[in-house]
């Protein structure tokens, strides 16, 4: 019986310690969301739900959405909390806080993995190649899974909404009455959010991505209609902790 127990201690041991190295190498992202995109769009509800002063952003912060009245478009980059608003003569980009969002989803993000591409995607194939990355990063590919890419897109479609100037209510009336263009061939950089359940939240329906971009010098920020990328770029992914 002695032999018995024994056996079985060590296998149990042996086992969780297989458990507990499991554990620290999975990623856990902390993530909150304020806001639905379908409130917005269908409801036209675009008051605020969050604060950006009330937040505890870090160095370790990442997020994007929509000011307060679709006034603007947000993006958290290292905690630093950066909008852009399309007047009707000019683009202003700058840090501020002080002010609430319609929409909002921000991450936590100790560290990030850097994985080179050397393939060609739009903004559908992105999916495709977030879900294989991800799978073999130790990454949830149903979770929320927020990143970054640095390129040089051939073309990036964006558009900075203002719904205050918009003679219509409703969301396209919305982003006609903001800005839009094509960037070709400029550096950016891309904060974004990966998830499959979250459509009509913070992406919109038969869509899994949200995605931002700053220019490389900052003068313009907006949100990522489509893109095409060619030749060599990198996403960055969560990375787990190190034992």
């Amino acid at each position: 019986m002695k032999s018995i127990n024994k056996r079985h201690i060590t296998l149990m041991a042996f086992f969780l310690l297989l458990g507990c190295q499991g554990e620290q190498k999975s990623v856990k992202i902390s993530y909150q969301v304020y806001g639905k995109l379908m409130e917005i769009m269908q409801h036209n509800q675009l008051q605020a739900r969050v604060n950006l002063n009330d937040l505890q952003l870090g160095k370790n912060s990442y997020g994007l959405g929509a000011m307060e009245g679709l006034q603007g478009e947000i993006l958290i980059s290292q905690g630093e909390v950066i909008t852009s608003v399309a007047n009707p003569d000019s683009i202003l980009v700058q840090n501020s806080n002080a002010f609430g969002a319609a929409l909002l989803v921000t991450a936590e993000v100790e560290s990030w993995q850097e994985v080179e591409i050397n393939e060609s995607v739009d903004l559908k194939s992105l999916e495709s190649v977030i879900e294989f990355q991800a799978e073999t990063s130790n990454l949830n590919a149903n979770d929320v899974i927020p990143f970054k890419i640095e390129a040089n897109p051939k073309s990036l479609n964006w558009h900075i909404i203002n719904a205050s100037l918009a003679e219509e209510q409703n969301h396209q009336a919305y982003k006609e009455s903001g800005r839009a263009g094509i960037l070709r061939s400029q550096k950016v950089e891309i904060i974004g959010f990966y998830s499959k359940n979250h459509q009509g939240v913070f992406t919109h329906h038969g869509s899994f991505l949200h995605l931002h971009f700053i220019t490389a010098d900052g003068s313009l920020m907006g949100h990522v209609d489509d893109l095409q990328i060619d030749g060599n770029w990198k996403i960055y992914l969560p990375k787990a902790p190190q034992p």
